[in-house]
């Protein structure tokens, strides 16, 4: 890779750092881990050719970490673990968000990790997100905004 190559790079990633705004929050999380394979087949179990379709219709979960999430955007979710998610691991993940009966379903993909304190810290990216799903979360986000400005106005 060239120097310029880096510097395109580097801009790029500035860039999708905040493309969407952030909003602190702690969501229930469940993730692990997936193979190309396996990702595949949750991808056509959704019904969907595009990536970007993810929507799985497996009704049990095994094998799932939870965690809490630290903050939430329509780009992903950043959330702390006790051990290191390795930068470009695919990951199954289902989010709760309080009230809506079905969990939003993604293939995310680890874009950084860092250590904080005891834990680690890591944003996870929306790689493939059905649009109902991404639609249940930009609704959460909006009420949380929309919430959190009231609060502010005194009422």
């Amino acid at each position: 890779m060239s120097e310029l190559d880096d510097v395109q790079k580097a801009a790029q990633d500035a860039l999708e750092k905040r493309r969407f705004e952030r909003m602190k929050m702690g969501l229930q999380i469940k993730f692990r881990a997936v193979g190309p394979s396996e990702e595949a087949t949750l991808v056509k179990q959704g019904g969907y050719a595009a990536p970007e379709a993810f929507q799985s219709h497996t009704a049990e979960i095994k094998d799932f970490n939870k965690v809490v999430s630290e903050d939430v955007s329509l780009g992903g979710v950043r959330i702390n673990t006790p051990v290191r998610l390795p930068e470009g691991t695919r990951l199954w993940l289902q989010l709760t968000i309080p009230e809506v009966p079905i969990p939003v379903n993604a293939i995310d993909v680890v874009c950084w990790t860092k250590n904080s304190g005891s834990l680690c810290s890591s944003g996870l990216k929306f790689e493939s997100i059905s649009k109902a799903d991404l639609d249940k979360v930009e609704r959460y986000l909006v009420l949380q905004k929309r919430a959190e400005f009231q609060k502010r106005q005194g009422g």
